[in-house]
């Protein structure tokens, strides 16, 4: 009696799986026909507007789905443990491309396809990570300093002593960065250490002022720095400059200044995923990219810095935030390019002993 229930039983599922399968398989053959014409892209958040993209879309029928990551670091995780990630572009900041060649994460460009390569200011091509552009595009660029307070802090009084020595703090706390790289270099430049040969006492000591600081940093944050300095909850943080300037449009007080030594440049690039077979779709997409219309949008709305000669030429100055900053000026000329010889893990336990409570041996 069981045995004949249990065959009764399979032949009900079998006709249940058959007319499942049956109504499924056109939308099987649709995602199969869809997926063709998508491409997938991976970015920091605020690089591409999504509305934007509807245009895009609607002339080549070519679906763009965005995904976030907060740290390159994140990215190259994903790709290295998956390399068959879903993933067609990527824009991730300049210092880590050589490990992405080096790891065959990313593959060459056909410069042939590459029309816009000319709009270019030639200060962010053939860089050190990269010399000859086979693999990334320089889109965006931008600076890492510090945002204030002008009602409290007036811009000859900048110093990295507001940040780093509790005698010279105006206020309370502090808004500092949440990434270590940044950290590290604000803190060698506070202590007038060499940026190109920092030694592992060097590490010492700048792991010591950063767990002094601690105590009277207010909040460590990437994105939250503007708001801080809008709402008054800290008259100083450090922060990259399209932070502040989102801020700025909205509150006159908000200010941006360069470090007194040289701020930082940073370069987001976009590549190639090793893996990817949609070139043809690729290289539509970045050309559209590129254009005059959709590069000065994306500009404006996120108050990012174009590497296109001609959208750089025509951006208002109050989506810059800082007055003749210009690839071949001499406030850019100042703009330091900072390559931590440190390996990712070395880097993420570095961090960790910053605190108080953080082991002490090592760096």
């Amino acid at each position: 009696m069981f045995f004949k229930y249990c065959i009764r039983l399979g032949i009900l599922f079998g006709f249940v799986g058959l007319i499942y399968g049956f109504l499924m398989l056109p939308f099987l053959f649709k995602n199969k026909e869809q997926d063709a014409k998508t491409l997938r892209i991976y970015t920091w958040a605020n690089r591409i507007d999504e509305s934007v993209l509807q245009d895009f879309e609607q002339k080549t029928g070519i679906k763009v789905y965005l995904n976030y990551y907060e740290s390159v670091e994140e990215l190259l995780t994903k790709l290295e443990v998956m390399p068959s990630l879903d993933c067609d572009i990527m824009l991730p900041s300049n210092y880590v491309i050589a490990r992405m060649i080096d790891a065959g994460l990313i593959k060459k460009l056909d410069r042939s396809r590459c029309s816009f390569m000319k709009k270019i200011y030639s200060q962010f091509l053939h860089n050190d990570v990269d010399p000859n552009n086979e693999y990334s595009v320089p889109l965006y660029w931008d600076i890492f300093g510090i945002g204030y307070n002008a009602n409290i802090i007036a811009k000859n009084q900048i110093d990295l002593r507001l940040l780093f020595d509790k005698n010279a703090i105006i206020g309370q706390e502090v808004g500092m960065t949440d990434e270590p790289r940044e950290a590290i270099f604000l803190t060698a430049q506070y202590l007038g250490l060499d940026l190109n040969h920092l030694t592992s006492f060097d590490l010492k000591k700048i792991r010591q002022v950063l767990r002094m600081q601690k105590s009277w940093v207010g909040a460590y944050s990437d994105s939250q720095q503007g708001y801080f300095l809008g709402t008054e909850t800290f008259a100083i943080a450090a922060s990259d400059r399209e932070i502040i300037c989102r801020q700025m449009l909205k509150n006159d007080f908000v200010k941006f200044a360069m470090l007194p030594a040289g701020s930082m440049l940073r370069i987001d690039s976009i590549v190639m995923n090793a893996a990817t077979k949609k070139d043809d779709l690729i290289y539509q997409f970045l050309e559209f990219l590129f254009s005059y219309d959709v590069l000065l949008s994306h500009c404006e709305k996120y108050c990012i810095l174009p590497t296109s000669r001609e959208v750089f030429q025509d951006l208002d100055e109050k989506y810059i935030g800082v007055q003749n900053l210009y690839p071949g000026s001499a406030e850019f000329n100042t703009l330091v390019t900072f390559n931590l010889g440190l390996s990712q893990k070395e880097i993420n336990d570095f961090w960790i002993h910053t605190t108080p409570l953080g082991n002490t041996q090592g760096f």
